[in-house]
């Protein structure tokens, strides 16, 4: 079954990306396709080293370094209910060009110069050429850093058609042309039947490849640690149960937000509302425990913004620090705790 949709793109680079994609097949599914289209070391939107950054989005880390601050003092938080052991891993998971860790290491040497001497930082992001799944590392004590990196795993995506959800796969034609195919799949066995008769006929949903086996190596890395996640997406399922004939696909170039994965291949980046019921129920399953979660606004609020706010004189970065706490942007992302190893942890964050 397809769907009469042909989507045409001009890009010079399009039919060498194609011809990388559809090596093996000339049908692949979404999760496939969006991983070469971000990653793809040679037409990827991530290994296009000559992008600006901040040409095309904007995150937390490259709005203000306070930001950072207020991460690396809930960081020595953590440390300080481990005991101050003499080795602590601070992992981040795609990290991009490492402004976040240069803020947290920069404030940490500066005002912690006894924790930074125990300080281990791994800065892990698929941009560098660093597999997660490939990466073989342990350590007793640390952290779990992860800014807008749930929402940048490559998914698939799946169609409520006749009263069942098909998964969307990726046809290219002989003219490069793309059409969309619908096939029968067992890739949403995570969700009830009774669930999915309620989803409306032709929405659309996505669903984070790779989700169990991600929270499973992330249970690997470290025997105690606490996890601190922060990301845009939605807790309750029935979210899904709003027509949506587009999905929660969100594509973004050059400050330019639209839906369509299918257009400008590698030049735009690809991301997906994070699906916190899902990434809960996985991260509980490798042996981690949610000690709960709040808005980015109020985290950084409980971790002294306001003091760093006051204690500058520019305009600018007054403005950029608001930036941070807007609740209709950065500042109405999700702040997500969780613990591995023990239970007890209260995080300043969440106060």
């Amino acid at each position: 079954m397809s769907i009469n949709k042909n989507i045409s793109q001009s890009k010079k680079d399009k039919k060498n990306i194609l011809k990388e994609i559809f090596q093996d097949s000339a049908e692949v599914d979404y999760s496939t396709f969006i991983n070469f289209a971000l990653y793809n070391k040679n037409y990827g939107f991530y290994s296009n080293k000559k992008r600006m950054m901040l040409a095309d989005f904007i995150t937390s880390p490259l709005t203000h370094k306070s930001f950072g601050i207020m991460v690396a003092k809930q960081i020595i938080q953590m440390w300080d209910y481990y005991k101050n052991p003499k080795h602590f891993s601070i992992i981040e998971l795609g990290g991009s060009t490492g402004k976040l860790k240069d803020d947290i290491v920069s404030y940490i040497k500066k005002y912690n110069r006894k924790f930074y001497r125990c300080l281990i930082y791994l800065n892990i992001d698929e941009a560098n050429n660093d597999s997660l799944l490939n990466v073989d590392f342990n350590s007793k004590y640390g952290c779990i850093i992860s800014n807008e990196f749930f929402d940048a795993l490559p998914f698939d995506r799946f169609q409520k058609k006749g009263g069942d959800l098909k998964e969307i796969f990726i046809k290219k034609g002989k003219e490069n042309n793309l059409k969309e195919v619908l096939k029968d799949t067992d890739k949403t066995n995570i969700l009830e039947k009774k669930f999915i008769r309620k989803i409306p006929e032709k929405s659309r949903i996505e669903i984070t490849n790779n989700l169990k086996i991600i929270c499973r190596k992330l249970s690997t890395f470290l025997d105690h640690c606490i996890m601190l996640t922060i990301d845009y997406g939605f807790e309750d399922l029935d979210y899904l149960l709003i027509n949506n004939p587009n999905g929660l696909v969100r594509c973004f170039e050059g400050h330019n937000m639209d839906k369509d994965v299918l257009i400008n291949i590698g030049n735009k980046d690809i991301t997906c509302d994070v699906n916190f019921f899902f990434l809960d129920q996985y991260l509980e399953s490798a042996g981690f425990k949610k000690l709960g979660f709040c808005l980015q606004e109020k985290f950084l609020q409980n971790m002294g913004i306001a003091n760093y706010f006051n204690s500058t004189k520019n305009p600018i970065e007054k403005q950029q620090i608001v930036s941070l706490m807007n609740p209709d942007g950065l500042g109405g992302f999700k702040v997500y705790f969780h613990e591995l190893g023990t239970e007890n942890f209260e995080p300043q964050g969440l106060n």
